[in-house]
């Protein structure tokens, strides 16, 4: 009788509560993994360390966390993928190059930001040496721990968003947050969809039976570029600290959305897609890349829907979205509605990033009770 001997350990970078999709998806397919600790200064000093001033801050950030794993024992990288001009879809490369260089042995799957046929023929030759490994029994729950990845995908993201709305107007916003961490635990712990499903349901009446205020919240709609607009760690944690100053915070950007726009097999979110670029093209005549259109697109969504303000989240040197911004100058003029840029570099600060959101805060309360226009 033969052994299996499984020598594959994968890991994967820190985005929000996407570990949770991925942990769910090798747990349910029986593959070992390595889950980075969570993003801390440390990882961000790594990349820092390794590369220089002019890389994105997300591939720093992405490239201590596969430090930290590969430190842990992982072997096997899992990085998603992009296209241009958004240089993520460059990140498999500069991060192989420079982890090669650092000293690591390691292999490498990038799964493709566009689920196309050319992208699959790519990623042949990655796939070709980690397929060897896999058991038949891996292939056969592969099915389901794609199912059990997004089912809790998706009970994540509804607790983020219930968190948003309860804590704008919560007595003790803090609850919330220590709710919303218990909730996720709970979450990523469940093992079937039956007990996913009382954890999720649990979790959200927990959030929505804090005690409340009677104070009607402002409204904002956050945008900007899909990793610093996911990622507490890095955006300063402002969904958080506007919550905490009566604001209902409407993310653009969740995994599942990026999975869904990605994969262009979804019929509802390819009108979806389409509708948000004709909202862009006065502004924008061509599909720039990224999430650059659709910064464009949600804040004027943002202004026909009565929000109070827009914050646009991206890191210094994105190259998307410092087209986006330089745009938005202009819809925010047309549509008197206030953007607020926030530019995520080493050099932040969370007090900084305290004043300049108190300070939005209050132009937008102003602008409500019609002190300014």
């Amino acid at each position: 009788m033969s052994v299996n001997i499984f020598i594959m350990k994968v890991t994967f970078p820190h985005l929000g509560s996407m570990y949770i999709f991925c942990k769910a998806m090798a747990e349910t397919a029986g593959i070992p993994y390595v889950l980075p600790r969570p993003t801390s200064n440390h990882t961000r000093e790594i990349g820092e360390y390794s590369t220089n001033e002019s890389v994105c801050l997300p591939l720093k950030i992405i490239l201590g966390n596969f430090v930290d794993a590969l430190d842990q024992g992982a072997d096997t990288i899992v990085m998603v993928g992009s296209g241009p001009p958004c240089r993520l879809g460059l990140y498999d490369r500069i991060i192989k190059v420079v982890l090669t260089d650092m000293g690591y042995s390691f292999r490498w799957l990038t799964i493709p930001g566009i689920f196309n046929w050319q992208a699959l023929l790519q990623n042949r030759e990655e796939a070709k040496v980690l397929r060897r490994e896999l058991t038949a029994g891996n292939y056969f729950r592969f099915p389901w721990a794609m199912v059990m990845g997004w089912k809790k995908m998706i009970w994540c993201e509804h607790l983020e968003r219930t968190a948003a709305q309860i804590r704008a107007i919560a007595k003790n916003p803090a609850e919330v947050d220590r709710l919303l961490s218990q909730g996720l635990v709970a979450i990523d712990k469940a093992q079937g969809v039956r007990s996913l499903s009382v954890a999720g349901n649990e979790a959200i009446a927990s959030i929505e039976g804090v005690q409340k205020t009677e104070r009607t919240p402002l409204k904002v709609m956050m945008v900007g570029e899909v990793y610093t607009v996911m990622e507490p760690s890095i955006n300063m944690d402002v969904e958080r600290r506007l919550g905490r100053l009566g604001v209902v915070v409407h993310r653009s950007s969740y995994f599942s959305t990026h999975i869904r726009r990605g994969s262009r097999l979804d019929r509802r979110m390819l009108k979806d897609r389409q509708r948000l670029m004709d909202m862009a093209r006065p502004y924008l005549n061509y599909d720039v890349g990224a999430e650059c259109n659709f910064s464009v697109a949600e804040t004027v969504l943002g202004h026909r829907q009565g929000y109070d303000g827009v914050v646009h989240v991206y890191p210094f040197s994105c190259m998307p979205e410092t087209n986006a911004a330089t745009v938005l100058c202009s819809v925010s003029k047309d549509l008197n509605i206030p953007v607020l840029p926030v530019v995520i570099d080493r050099q932040d600060m969370g007090l900084r990033i305290d004043t300049q959101l108190e300070a939005f805060v209050d132009i937008m309360t102003w602008r409500r009770q019609g002190r300014i226009l």
